[in-house]
């Protein structure tokens, strides 16, 4: 339980969370396990999911809960929640090295990002894991995922699932300098997947 939230914010997250997780384990099965991001003085409360991918050719997935109705700190309502699809083996990293990734960003995203307009690139960081070449990070419309997640209704309110994507310096670049249509053309010529954290 949230200590910030009074019994309706409670009850209102929990119905929130009832749809959303109801949503992804319709498309992606049981999660294996969850963090919390909590900040009770700030009334943040992100959960993160872990969906492991069901055998090496699969895709493994970390999805947030709560995302979208956390406030920024100019008071906006961010009204998205993010994926992020990843190879089976993570990238040579843990779950838990990732889920800590995730929480960075997300501190981050909810600090500093202005809005929710997509596609937004958040440039190369010293936080990102160790073993993966892409260290960059880009957020933009949802991909390879099932049109029933692009947007999830929570009573009248309808969130925005993005695509949290681990992208190189050379891709970041390239996306600011010439757009996210030419980032996708590469992506599509590559020999690289664009879920593979360690790509050339």
């Amino acid at each position: 339980m949230v200590t910030a939230f009074n019994p309706e914010q409670q009850l209102a997250f929990d119905i929130r969370r009832s749809i959303i997780l109801g949503a992804y384990i319709r498309e992606w099965s049981m999660p294996a396990y969850r963090v919390l991001l909590n900040h009770p003085d700030r009334a943040i409360h992100v959960e993160i999911y872990y969906f492991p991918a069901a055998d090496e050719d699969d895709i493994a997935r970390f999805a947030t809960v709560g995302l979208s109705n956390t406030l920024r700190s100019n008071g906006q309502s961010i009204g998205t929640e993010w994926m992020l699809a990843l190879t089976a083996e993570l990238g040579d990293e843990s779950a838990e090295r990732i889920f800590a990734y995730m929480c960075d960003l997300l501190v981050h995203h909810i600090e500093v990002a202005p809005d929710s307009r997509i596609p937004r690139v958040m440039g190369e960081s010293e936080l990102a894991p160790n073993n993966w070449s892409t260290r960059a990070f880009l957020l933009d419309e949802l991909r390879g995922e099932s049109e029933e997640l692009e947007t999830i209704q929570v009573g009248d309110e309808s969130i925005q699932m993005i695509w949290a994507v681990p992208i190189t310096t050379q891709e970041a670049s390239l996306i600011l300098q010439e757009g996210v249509e030419a980032f996708d053309s590469y992506v599509e010529e590559s020999e690289y997947s664009i879920i593979d954290p360690c790509r050339e």
